[in-house]
């Protein structure tokens, strides 16, 4: 009778360890893709801009080109005009 005790207690305590020990990791993995898909959203986001800076070579904006920016919520609108030169 004191052997099944032991086993008993020894299994129980083996399955509370083990469970601890998968949410620990599940935690973990989800936290850590959590933090990749940020990052990866920033990628992509960044690869936007860059991309409609070289369409619109904004690099090349001089003084007498106008650019106005109208901004609501997230949604950013450029507009850019040059005067003279068709």
């Amino acid at each position: 009778m004191k052997d099944i005790n032991l086993y008993m207690q020894f299994g129980l305590g083996l399955i509370g360890w083990v469970y601890i020990m998968f949410k620990a990791g599940e935690w973990f993995t989800k936290t850590a893709f959590k933090q990749w898909d940020k990052r990866r959203k920033e990628s992509r986001q960044q690869k936007a801009v860059n991309e409609l800076y070289d369409a619109f070579e904004l690099d090349k904006i001089d003084a007498a080109s106008t650019v106005r920016l109208a901004t609501k919520d997230n949604l950013v609108i450029m507009m850019y005009r040059t005067e003279g030169k068709p």
